[in-house]
């Protein structure tokens, strides 16, 4: 008895080797066969095709998905056999599961196993199918082999893992754009990002960044909260010091950091609170939105040169005119574009306004909701100084970085771009250039205590 069920098992083995060459109703015998067995076994085989056969043959997205997760897997790059390729604009290598070669992964205690198979037809299938394929009539598919007990507790969780991996992954990837509004229509206009700052580059207080990272991180992942508190999923950032202290680059390592495009927003550029609205709605999910120098937009006298008259009664009792040139947006349309309800139309937005003198600031922009974390970028400090040192000399210590942070604690304020200016005159002389900084410390001392520069040291002192 055992020996002739071995023998039908046998039999079954060699009719699915040669399961696409036989007749209809042993292919059918075949399928009863298969289910049969699945229904016996405690795991589950679940077969992710290429292209889907419901949809004329369009490519599965599900299956490009799965090969950019396990691609990324360290039982993958580690498999006794993988192929290896490298995706266009990313200098790390991608390790591919080879036909038929199985890989094991976890998630959330389940385990998981993958084979990728890819099948040649020796039968000619449909030819638009096969044109679409790309490949000839090659077949490929993922299975995905689970037990039934964690199938049915983990199984749409896991594909829904994979699938924001991937789309995390291809959103990382691709190129970013930086967006200017300078169509006075209200469009946006847009060329490649290129800026290459990042936090490990910028010359900040170490704990400054870490701060405002760890804002960031709690930013990204917070989207279940923002929606259960029913708040519109944005962080408004005021980055306020000195010119010359960092703003624009502290912006482009915010945009690579969390890997979003970047919309500079002109706003002597824009007609009115109409054309504002315009363009808050042409911005994308997860992307930055700048309004630089504030201070020279929020501060103008009523008496601003205007193409026409404000929009509602509400607006000329209590708004002022901002803008500079032919403009007529008004404070109002102003906080309306930072936190009123057109803000809500859109998700995972990061709003970033700068100035030089934030005192100058209307109260009713400073809020929470509005520019929730106040930044104050200021004059070098000595980490920061050993970070740019870095990074434009190479050079980690040097016998005279002991004297130039005497003189930061002796009251010494330079910002960070005058320092990087000294830096690149003397980039084949570290030793010039040391003492070069040193000079200016000593003459930036000699400041009147009450100059702004000494204002914003101190104020950087105590933050």
């Amino acid at each position: 008895m055992e020996s002739d069920k071995t023998m039908l098992w046998s039999m079954m083995g060699l009719i699915s080797l040669q399961s696409k060459t036989l007749p209809d109703y042993l292919r059918q015998l075949y399928k009863l066969w298969k289910s049969y067995r699945e229904n016996l076994s405690a795991f589950s085989h679940i077969d992710i095709p290429e292209l889907e056969e419901a949809s004329m043959g369009s490519r599965n997205e599900i299956y490009s998905s799965v090969g950019a997760y396990l691609s990324s897997l360290e039982a993958t790059a580690k498999a006794s056999k993988v192929s290896i390729s490298r995706p266009r604009r990313n200098a790390n290598l991608a390790f591919n599961l080879p036909s038929h070669h199985t890989v094991k992964d976890e998630f959330q205690g389940a385990q998981i196993w993958w084979t990728h198979h890819v099948e040649i037809d020796e039968k000619q299938g449909n030819r638009d199918r096969d044109r679409d394929r790309g490949s000839g009539s090659t077949e490929r598919k993922y299975v995905l082999k689970i037990s039934n007990i964690d199938r049915a507790r983990v199984l749409s969780s896991y594909i829904d893992h994979i699938s924001n991996f991937a789309y995390e992954l291809k959103r990382r990837s691709k190129d970013r754009k930086l967006f200017s509004n300078s169509d006075p229509r209200g469009r946006w206009n847009s060329v490649a990002f290129k800026h290459s700052s990042t936090f490990k580059t910028l010359a900040l207080d170490p704990a400054l960044k870490d701060r405002v990272t760890k804002d960031l991180d709690c930013f990204q992942q917070s989207r279940d909260f923002y929606r259960r508190t029913g708040r519109a999923w944005k962080r408004g950032y005021l980055l306020y010091g000195p010119p010359g202290t960092g703003k624009s680059s502290l912006i482009a390592a915010i945009a690579n950091y969390m890997h979003y495009d970047v919309y500079d927003l002109e706003l002597s550029n824009v007609l009115d609170n109409s054309t504002l609205r315009e363009l808050l709605l042409g911005t994308a999910s997860k992307s930055v939105i700048v309004i630089e120098d504030i201070d020279c937009a929020a501060n103008l006298p009523e008496k601003a040169m205007c193409r026409r008259p404000p929009d509602s009664q509400d607006e000329k009792k209590g708004s002022r005119e901002i803008g500079r040139g032919m403009t007529s947006v008004t404070l109002s349309g102003l906080l309306n574009f930072a936190d009123g309800l057109w803000s809500s139309c859109g998700e995972e937005r990061i709003m970033i306004f700068t100035t030089n003198h934030k005192d100058k600031l209307d109260p009713a922009l400073l809020r929470s909701g509005r520019m929730d974390m106040h930044i104050l970028l200021s004059y070098c400090g000595f980490p920061a100084f050993k970070q740019l040192v870095y990074n434009y000399l190479d050079i980690e210590d040097h016998k005279l970085f002991d004297t130039v942070e005497e003189k930061i604690q002796c009251g010494g304020c330079l910002t960070p771009a005058e320092i990087c200016e000294i830096l690149i005159q003397n980039q084949s002389d570290p030793n010039t250039a040391m003492k070069s900084v040193i000079t200016a410390l000593e003459g930036s001392i000699a400041r009147p205590a009450s100059s702004p520069e000494k204002d914003e040291k101190v104020l950087s002192s105590q933050e």
